[in-house]
């Protein structure tokens, strides 16, 4: 039976949100072959609707659409992951200082927040909600970015973010690296409530590159292809 689309969002926008949960946790792999009359049938909408959400998902290099070719779910591979993730780390370790350097009022009005953000993680992780400590995930470095107010430098930032969260998503599989992040946003945290922007900056770059670290291996064993599904 196709998917209900909720009364509350446009159905491109159904389609562009299911698909990329899809793709982000694996239902649709690194090299799959999208047929977009089984794709429109599962999510109980039109084609128009669903070339929609895929033109959006293509421009997060999620998807590649080809002359002539079926769309296809983007690979993934070491040297992009590299590319993504040394530059994430660039800026989220300045970002990260100048959200140090902010003014202690503004920092002391986010500590609630910032704490129960970990503390939300930390839980989910326990029940192995990936989907939940993703978000988590983003919104704790998200608000933590905010105290910096560096619209453009975030501007830069979330166009890598939109390409790297597949990668992200392969780290936060394992429940194990999902509490050793929650971990390590513990000791960013205790950082930032410092003012300390050395030390904001070191520990946000060791997390961004940590992951990198862990992905090496899963990467390199990752298919070059895959065939389509039936």
């Amino acid at each position: 039976m196709p998917a209900a689309v909720p009364w509350n969002l446009r159905k491109q926008d159904w389609a562009y949100q299911k698909l990329r949960e899809h793709i982000l946790t694996g239902r649709l792999a690194p090299g799959e072959k999208l047929s977009q009359e089984r794709l429109a049938g599962e999510l109980g909408i039109s084609r128009g609707p669903l070339r929609d959400a895929l033109s959006r998902l293509a421009t997060e290099n999620l998807v590649v659409d080809r002359p002539h070719q079926k769309w296809t779910v983007a690979e993934v591979s070491l040297a992009d992951a590299r590319d993504i993730y040394n530059g994430r780390a660039a800026l989220e370790s300045m970002l990260a200082a100048a959200a140090a350097q902010a003014a202690s009022g503004e920092r002391d009005a986010r500590n609630a927040e910032l704490a129960l953000l970990v503390e939300q993680q930390r839980v989910a992780a326990s029940m192995g909600d990936m989907a939940q400590v993703r978000a988590m995930d983003r919104q704790f470095h998200d608000t933590i970015y905010a105290l910096a107010a560096m619209p453009a430098s975030m501007a830069a930032l979330n166009q890598l973010r939109a390409k790297s969260d597949r990668y992200i998503a392969l780290y936060l599989a394992d429940s194990d690296r999902a509490h050793t992040s929650v971990d390590e946003h513990t000791h960013i945290l205790d950082a930032l409530l410092d003012g300390d922007p050395e030390q904001s900056a070191t520990l946000t770059r060791a997390h961004v590159l940590g992951g990198l670290s862990l992905l090496t291996g899963s990467l390199e064993r990752q298919p070059a292809t895959l065939s389509d599904r039936p």
